[in-house]
């Protein structure tokens, strides 16, 4: 080949290929021993990269999370598998009763057992059966049993622990749970009957539920992804001069495109590093979260495939960050960064992103909410509307600040570097502007489905109260239990729980008419019956009642059970009376229904052997704070199998408690990330003005003037982002609830909640980055190289 001749193709592929190389591992050598500046830059990029990394791992854990989550409930599964009628008893049978109760905020799950042969199946998590009178305990309720201060919920479970559930028999780590051997159970306690614990997982198909799942997914990873482009931006400046002084040795710019993105490797790849050791480190702490049931650490596991895609996803987004701000800057080789002439911000095609994504929800509406072939489409509009908000952020900076001046000097400096920056305010703040737009957006959403989803039964739990008032009887509770206590029993019990001022022990069942209607039986004494209704002259043998079709001399069957014949009682006589009997109405404070009857004891005679239950009647004093956890433990230690119901305001839909149990849980983590992410960047943008700010207090600028203008300059982009981002957030709240078919409401309290949180976040990070700032005023940030 002559000298003139051009060398193969293959050749010049060779050296094109080897000159890549050579560029990215200089601008790798250049990260790592440029000096203590370069090496804090990619320490600072690590950090970032770190924390987005593990953000996202923990994001790409959530399908294995559910899964984990689901299979442990299916496996413990009970009520839903038995069937009816039930099966006949074997030797790997057992009778199961469910027995949840409420303890302050916390759900308590509980079963009563009872073997039916020598083969009982075993509930997840539980190595021995247990006999009567012995209990396996879930750790958290076992902790909670062992506190000194919890004596009225300990009296309730005063029985022979023989061991402790494990993880597979538990949704997760605070779950408070047991399993109680019972010998009376029987199937006429309202027991169910089981060859085996098992079932199907169960998975909600509510629209309203599916949609406030992508929501909270796009709201928490939206800031994430804005923190990593932040994040790589880290000490830009710098780096352009170094780029800048590699022009002067001969570089070109495709060269220095290269060296750039070379310099970023290392930063990544620590931070992807970094971000595995801080996933690993964090799973155990989940388990500590008080949030719910809680997580296991084995449960945030991320999905391979979504792993994979962050591990690739993350470094090839930061060198596109790095690449698309380069195109920004002029680099010349005369040692200098001369950047292009800065165009002021066009809006037409910021407003074109929030619009484009306003469609793509409103094209999502067309689609049926039954399957989940919206969920994509809804994503994706919420994706643009949410980067959408922050593209017109710095149109808005430029308007209202770009030409502004006067006020005092901390003001003038801070709009002159908010003028001069460009974009930078605004990646500064973008992750707080996303952040409260979606958080506006889905609390909107939570709220109107809330309230939907909500059944209110009254105002307030003392009004739930009042409507329980029936002229003397004060407020009433009734407790089921399998056998009416003894005297003593009933006397011991007013006397240890406070704020209970009467208890009466009765009897009750149930008979059919000739019609099949049914009708409520009490069977008491005729002191007890004039205390629970107003009664006329009661005497031993009465009955009272209004039974619809019934008179004297009719026949009732009562007293049948799931394995128990009815017998045949005749009415002697029917006394009409006034005011409605035992009743607590709690959907409504409308009057009872009849089919109630009053009967003495002498007036039944009925058999041995009938299915008659025992039951409490309660005046009580709701005022009394301690009154309810007294009266549950101590009608617990009565009988295992008891039902005590109080009055409630409202009753919540499970999933959207389950819901909002993992969006708080998720906003924490993000507010973490923005709150770590926000430090970061304020301290690595005072470093990169350590010779401004040390030139400005030689010439004698005070330092509490320089202090105000950080605050200045952060705080101005903030406010005006978050006043953008209330606007955003009601917008795609209010689209939200038009898909679900939910009335458009606001909760304006807890937007100004959430908005201030934003901005207490912003001031606090920005008044831990004041110790750095300080540094960059004494005389040594004069030197120069």
């Amino acid at each position: 080949m002559s000298p003139r001749e051009d060398p193969p193709t293959g050749a010049r592929r060779g050296r094109s290929r080897s000159s890549f190389l050579k560029d990215l591992r200089l601008g790798a050598r250049l990260s790592l021993r440029g000096g203590r500046e370069v090496v804090a830059r990619t320490l600072l990029t690590a950090l970032g990269v770190g924390i987005a990394t593990a953000a996202l791992l923990l994001a790409a854990s959530l399908p294995v999370i559910l899964d984990n989550l689901g299979e442990r409930n299916a496996d413990r599964m009970d009520y839903q598998v038995a069937d009816y009628p039930p099966p006949p008893a074997g030797d790997d049978t057992l009778l199961f009763k469910v027995t949840d109760t409420q303890y302050e905020n916390s759900m308590i799950r509980g079963r009563l057992l009872r073997a039916e042969g020598d083969d009982p199946p075993l509930p997840p998590g539980v190595e021995t059966f247990p006999g009567p009178g012995e209990i396996v305990l879930s750790p958290a309720l076992a902790e909670l049993l062992d506190d000194p201060e919890r004596s009225a919920l300990r009296r309730g479970y005063d029985h022979t622990v023989i061991g402790e559930i494990g993880p597979e028999g538990l949704v997760g780590p605070r779950e408070l749970a047991y399993y109680l051997g019972d010998d009376d159970l029987t199937l006429d306690d309202g027991a169910g009957r089981l060859p085996g614990f098992g079932g199907e997982q169960g998975s909600s198909d509510e629209p309203v539920i599916l949609l406030l799942g992508v929501v909270g997914v796009v709201v928490m990873l939206t800031p994430v992804v804005v923190f990593l482009g932040a994040a790589v931006r880290f000490g830009g400046e710098k780096r352009d001069r170094r780029l800048a002084a590699l022009r002067l040795m001969g570089a070109d710019r495709g060269a220095t495109r290269r060296i750039a993105a070379g310099e970023t490797l290392p930063g990544i790849a620590l931070g992807l590093v970094l971000g595995a050791g801080l996933f690993l480190a964090g799973r155990p702490i989940v388990e500590t979260v008080p949030v719910s049931s809680g997580l296991y650490t084995a449960d945030v596991l991320p999905h391979p495939v979504l792993a994979l895609l962050v591990l690739l996803g993350v470094p090839l987004l930061a060198l596109w960050v790095v690449l698309v701000s380069l195109n920004r800057v002029v680099i010349e080789p005369l040692g200098t960064v001369r950047r292009a002439e800065r165009r002021r911000p066009r809006l037409w095609w910021r407003l074109l992103l929030f619009v484009t994504g306003i469609a793509l929800i409103l094209l999502s509406m067309r689609i049926d909410l039954g399957g989940v072939g919206w969920a994509p489409l809804m994503a994706t509009g919420l994706l643009a509307a949410l980067f959408g908000t922050t593209a017109v952020l710095p149109w808005l900076l430029d308007r209202l600040f770009g030409r502004a001046s006067g006020g005092p000097l901390s003001l003038q400096l801070a709009l002159r570097r908010l003028a001069a920056a460009g974009d930078g305010p605004v990646r500064a703040v973008a992750g707080i502007v996303v952040t409260v737009a979606g958080a506006i957006a889905l609390q909107s959403l939570y709220a109107g489905a809330w309230e939907e989803f909500t059944v209110f039964r009254a105002e307030s739990v003392e009004e739930a109260y009042e409507e329980m008032e029936f002229g003397a009887a004060g407020y009433q509770l009734q407790a089921g239990l399998r056998k009416a206590p003894s005297d003593p029993e009933v006397d011991d019990l007013v006397a240890e729980v406070p704020g209970l001022e009467k208890a009466l022990a009765y009897e009750e069942t149930w008979g059919v008419t000739a019609e099949g209607s049914d009708a409520r039986i009490v069977i008491a004494d005729c002191p007890s019956l004039r205390q629970m209704a107003d009664l006329p002259e009661c005497s031993p043998g009465d009955v009272f009642g209004d039974v619809a079709g019934v008179e004297a001399g009719d026949t009732l069957l009562v007293g049948a059970g799931e394995e128990i014949e009815p017998a045949e009682w005749m009415v002697p006589h029917l006394t009409g009376f006034e005011g409605p009997p035992l009743e607590h109405h709690w959907y409504t404070s409308e009057p009872p229904a009849p089919n109630v009857v009053l009967a003495t004891p002498e007036a039944m005679g009925l058999p041995e052997g009938l299915s008659v239950r025992g039951a409490l009647w309660l005046r009580v004093d709701p005022s009394v704070p301690e009154m309810r956890e007294e009266l549950q433990g101590s009608i617990r230690a009565l009988d295992p199998a008891s039902s005590l119901i109080f009055p409630v305001a409202f009753v919540a839909d499970p999933d959207m408690i389950d819901m909002r149990d993992a969006l708080i849980a998720g906003a924490l983590a993000c507010l973490s990330m923005i709150a770590a992410g926000l430090v970061v960047g304020t301290i690595e943008q005072v470093r990169e003005r350590k010779r401004v700010h040390a030139v400005l207090t030689a010439f004698g600028t005070r330092r509490r003037t320089l202090i105000a203008s950080v605050l200045w300059q952060t705080t101005l982009p903030v406010l005006l982002g978050i006043a953008l981002a209330a606007v955003a957030g009601t917008t795609l709240g209010a689209l939200a609830l038009i898909a679900v078919d939910i009335p458009v409401t606001f909760a304006p309290v807890d937007i100004l909640i959430i908005t201030g949180a934003g901005v207490v976040v912003a001031t606090l990070t920005t008044l831990l980055a004041i110790p750095a700032l300080l540094r960059t005023m004494s005389p040594e940030g004069l030197r120069s190289e």
